[in-house]
């Protein structure tokens, strides 16, 4: 039986697991939250803590239910997301029990850093909101019963750092794969967590002590490199934990130097430049419609990557001029065409690719026809053949990059073929219409206007690879 695509679980078994993580999350967050005060607990404060952990983590789940499905249909990016949680919890807990100046230096953007790179974009910041306002929740709770000081320069700083800084985080630093770049953003996050620590000093000045004040304002400056640093630690160990990839990881395989990529240049050259030349169409049209370039370009490099098996029955390698489809089957081509996607599972599960990737493979195609020989078995037959049966098996593409990846892989070898300029939009919509004929984008959340501005993507980047060269004069230079 033939390899199926990666799936994440779906339907009631999906909801159901989701529903058991998201119990043990509370569960947790409850038992770090109320056990160190259990000496002084009583019916009130622990009701309050309950019902303010149970309503915050709960509005997360459902804002990742109705911004982000895709993440919430995957239960270890759910896991993932609660443990962050409950992690960055942990380290403000630790920090400020055990020190007068724990908060100045807590990583307050931590969480919605971890969870922006290996869970999900749009969730990093609501989640980091919920652990700022759960902690604070906290202090004034336990606060108001153990008698203290509850309303402080101190709270009031963890509750306007905290939103500010996983603000920035999660949308106006964005994701970077370059690890040099998170220098500057833990700089820019100390800065503007120094800056709040200043402001929240003097909203609560009675009688300014220098001390006091040059040591919390430099620890929370601090804070920002801090929390790169717990970042560049944690991101690796939960990637293997949960089974989950940066952008870091990501941007490592999408180099033409891994040992799958120097394989494909060796067993099959002609596929190994169709891919790069495909990545440099996916990555400008991933551009262009806001999903992650990175990524793109990963599944560009090793989308056919199964015609290792068969590289001389695939055209791009075929430089003797021999087809040795001339002397099969129309039926036995076609099986061995379709087969590169399902080779190409395989592979990319003996390398350990991410199972995005694995999916990029096998959902590329779609449920396409091969037209060519399909056309050719007609020939042979007086009656009307089934294109299913000369069909690639599918699925369709699930994501937008794949549904980009589809566009751009045919793309690429029709303006090859051609090598017309003047036809390049002409086989664009072509192509593109063919697969809108054949509903290949029935189960992603592409839209028209994506799919517009991924034509005139790839029309602009062929006319760019292809554009004319200066003819140079050939003039003896020698004296």
């Amino acid at each position: 039986m033939n390899p199926k695509t990666p799936k994440t679980l779906t339907g009631s078994k999906s909801v159901w697991v989701n529903v058991a993580v998201f119990i043990l999350a509370f569960a947790c967050f409850c038992l770090v939250s109320l056990l160190p005060h259990m000496k002084t607990l009583n019916l009130r404060s622990s009701l309050v803590e309950v019902s303010s952990i149970l309503l915050l983590l709960g509005s997360v789940a459902l804002y990742g239910f109705f911004t982000d499905k895709q993440t919430m249909s995957e239960p270890r990016k759910v896991l993932a997301l609660y443990v962050t949680m409950l992690l960055c919890y942990g380290i403000l807990f630790v920090l400020d029990s055990n020190w007068q100046f724990g908060l100045d230096i807590a990583p307050f953007a931590l969480c919605s850093l971890v969870i922006s790179l290996i869970v999900s974009g749009k969730l990093g910041f609501f989640a980091n909101f919920a652990v700022i306002m759960m902690y604070f929740v906290k202090i004034i709770n336990f606060g108001l019963e153990e008698e203290q000081f509850f309303v402080s320069d101190q709270s009031i700083y963890l509750l306007l750092a905290g939103v500010i800084t996983s603000v920035y985080a999660a949308y106006v630093l964005g994701k970077h794969y370059r690890r040099i770049v998170y220098i500057n953003v833990g700089l820019i996050l100390g800065v503007i967590s120094a800056l709040c620590r200043v402001i929240c000093y003097f909203m609560f000045l009675s009688v300014f002590e220098r001390d006091y004040f040059i040591i919390s304002v430099v620890l929370s400056f601090l804070s920002g490199i801090i929390g790169i640093m717990i970042m560049f630690i944690v991101v690796p160990v939960f990637e293997k934990i949960f089974n989950v990839v940066s952008v870091f990881r990501f941007s490592e395989i999408a180099s033409s130097n891994t040992p799958l990529m120097r394989k494909l240049f060796e067993k099959a050259p002609g596929t190994y430049n169709h891919s790069l030349t495909v990545a440099n169409y996916v990555e400008a049209c991933a551009s262009v419609i806001g999903e992650s370039t990175v990524l793109a370009r990963a599944c560009a490099y090793y989308h056919d990557v199964g015609k290792i098996k068969n590289p001389s029955y695939f055209a791009e390698n075929q430089t003797d001029g021999v087809n040795l489809h001339d002397h099969l089957t129309p039926e036995s081509s076609v099986a061995i065409i379709k087969s590169h996607t399902v080779n190409g599972l395989a592979i990319a599960k003996e390398y350990g690719m991410p199972v995005e990737i694995q999916r990029a493979i096998m959902e590329h195609h779609g449920t396409m026809p091969v037209k060519y020989f399909y056309a050719k078995a007609q020939k042979y037959t007086d009656g009307k053949l089934d294109p299913a049966d000369y069909s690639y098996d599918g699925p369709k593409p699930t994501s937008k990059i794949s549904a980009l990846l589809m566009i751009c892989d045919a793309c690429e070898a029709a303006l090859r073929a051609s090598n017309d300029r003047s036809k390049a939009e002409e086989i664009v919509d072509k192509i593109v219409n063919e697969r809108l004929m054949f509903d290949q984008f029935s189960d992603c959340d592409i839209t028209m206007k994506e799919i517009d501005a991924i034509k005139s993507t790839i029309i602009t980047t062929y006319l760019g690879i292809r554009h004319k060269r200066v003819k140079y004069p050939e003039i003896d230079m020698r004296s």
